[in-house]
């Protein structure tokens, strides 16, 4: 095999890979699609889930504001505890999380 055969290969493989790699990618929710999905399970009769990347995009950083029944008779502390406990795993790879939580007006 001549090295113009042998490079074009590799390029192909490559690029193979590299559209292998993006449809992947696209399978799987983005960051903050993937905690409000965990939010949403953990708090299914949340009236609200709203999660927003404040790193500029690198997924280091969080800021999620949860409203619940869940939360109606917590301290802050308590319902902010239920909030890292859905996202525990999630957490070990992030720099910061930033936490709001409420209970309905209507209870």
């Amino acid at each position: 095999m001549n090295v113009k055969t042998l490079i074009k290969m590799l390029i192909s493989e490559h690029y193979e890979l590299g559209s292998l790699r993006l449809m992947s990618q696209a399978a799987e929710p983005s960051g903050e699609g993937r905690l409000v999905e965990l939010l949403q399970r953990r708090f299914p009769k949340a009236s609200a889930v709203e999660v927003q990347d404040i790193s500029g995009g690198c997924g280091s950083m969080y800021e999620v504001w949860v409203e619940a029944a869940d939360f109606k008779g917590l301290s802050r502390v308590k319902q902010h505890r239920l909030i890292t406990e859905a996202l525990k795993e999630e957490i070990k790879d992030m720099h910061g999380l930033r936490i709001s939580t409420s209970v309905p007006q209507d209870l």
